[in-house]
This record gives C-alpha cells, sequence and structure tokens, in this order.
C-alpha cells in the first residue's frame, strides 16, 4: 500500500512540475489549443483487451517547441539494452504508460536514445531528462505512436524535484 501512495504522489509531483517559465512540462508539449482537455481512454473488452485498445491518435504537437532546450520529468519504459544500462526508451508522464494498453497519445510520449545509456535501478523512480527537443510523429517498436524525440540528452537524472 504504501507504493501505491508513493507512486500516486509521484505523478502529482510529475504533473504539476513547472518549466523556467511556469508552463507545466508536460502540458507545454501540447499546443495551445488543447491544453486542460483530458483524453479518454477508449473503453476495453478485458477478454479482448489487444483488439480494442488503441493509442489516441487523434492529437496534434507543439511545433513551437522543435529543436528548443527542455528539461522534463517522467518516467521510463525501457527498450533497448541491457541489465545495466538503459540506451532507449519511451519517457512517459505517469507510471506504468505503455505497458497498459493504451498507450498516453503521441503528445505525451518522448522517444529518448542515448548511445552512452544510463542506469536505471528501479522502474518506479522518475528521471529528469535534459536535452533538445525534437517533433516527429514516429512509431516504436509496435508499443506506441510518439509525437517527439531527444536524441543524446545532455543529462539524464534521478527526479529530485
Amino acid at each position: 500500500m504504501r507504493v501505491i501512495a508513493l507512486v500516486l504522489a509521484l505523478f502529482s509531483t510529475l504533473v504539476w512540475a513547472e518549466d523556467e517559465s511556469g508552463v507545466e512540462v508536460w502540458e507545454s508539449l501540447l499546443p495551445e489549443s488543447e491544453r486542460g482537455i483530458w483524453y479518454e481512454e477508449p473503453e476495453i473488452d478485458h477478454d479482448d483487451p489487444m483488439a480494442q485498445a488503441q493509442q489516441n491518435l487523434n492529437v496534434s504537437l507543439n511545433e513551437e517547441l522543435n529543436n528548443t532546450p527542455i528539461r522534463i520529468p517522467g518516467f521510463v519504459v525501457p527498450l533497448e539494452g541491457d541489465q545495466d544500462m538503459v540506451t532507449e526508451f519511451l519517457l512517459v508522464p505517469y507510471f506504468g504508460a505503455c505497458i497498459h494498453y493504451p498507450p498516453p497519445p503521441p503528445n505525451q510520449i518522448v522517444y529518448v536514445t542515448t548511445e552512452k545509456g544510463f542506469r536505471l535501478e528501479d522502474w518506479w523512480e522518475p528521471v529528469w531528462v535534459e536535452g533538445t527537443i525534437r517533433t516527429e510523429i514516429r512509431d516504436v517498436q509496435d508499443m506506441a505512436t510518439v509525437g517527439y524525440a531527444i536524441s543524446e540528452p545532455s543529462a539524464i537524472t534521478l527526479y529530485d524535484n
């Protein structure tokens, strides 16, 4: 029960993390016209979850962020690496996203790649990723369609507020 409370506390902290201008970081990935809109997850038939679980792809990106520096908190969904280092991952705004279908909309997923990799001690630990964000829609390993990417981030550190 303590783990669930910790995860919920971290989730609420990440949702409200602000950048230097006071804008909520994850919300800044949305175009202004879409801010404040909550995307409803489709109803899922748990007897056949893969047939109905679909990502909401009817969204747009904040093109003003293309090729700009960003510092964004989130949770890691590892895609490539080994038991010691993660080299490719999805950064998502809440714990468990993309592991349970459907994943968040593309404008709420950042695809991150780093040749040197980083050590992820525990999956439930949030991180800060600093780097130059690019707007680009792409399918990643049949797991999700993403709207943003950061290649070779300047820093990946444990979330510390």
